[in-house]
């Protein structure tokens, strides 16, 4: 989510140099200050207890910026909920988990289940599944790669 925030910002510095809006200390001083953004951004999950890893952390945007979850839930049970989707999705991840819709279906089940347990509003937990799988597809070549997705 917060990536892809980065990369439309990056898109646009970049569009706007190319078509001369910017000079060249312009686009410099805002890489910059893009650079500052991202590395503060890399390191929110150290306000957590325990921290929040950077797939934790994926997470944890993906369920907290919905609505009015962070008021309604707080950081702590937000947080813990991203711990435990990290556990889950790669105790369940399979490697061809995208092309399946079955595979699929079961992951989203199992993500409906665990926000539930944790008192997730209903409202807004399917926006809140679509997230997390699109987390997981950003995540899924990493884990496959690390052994953390399991053979169909």
């Amino acid at each position: 989510v917060r990536q892809t925030a980065f990369s439309v910002r990056l898109q646009d510095l970049m569009t706007r140099y190319m078509r001369q809006q910017l000079t060249s200390a312009e686009i410099i001083a805002q890489l910059v200050e893009l650079a500052k953004t991202v590395a503060e951004d890399a390191r929110r999950g150290e306000k957590f207890t325990p921290p929040l890893g950077n797939d934790e952390l994926a997470f944890y945007d993906a369920v907290a910026d919905l609505g009015s979850a962070r008021d309604l839930m707080g950081d702590e049970v937000l947080s813990g909920i991203a711990r435990d989707l990290v556990v889950q999705v790669r105790k369940n991840l399979k490697k061809d988990w995208i092309a399946r819709e079955p595979v699929r279906a079961r992951l989203r089940a199992t993500i409906r289940r665990l926000l539930a347990r944790h008192g997730y509003p209903p409202e807004q937990s399917k926006e809140a599944i679509d997230l997390v799988l699109r987390q997981m597809e950003h995540f899924a070549d990493k884990w496959s790669q690390d052994g953390s997705a399991a053979d169909a």
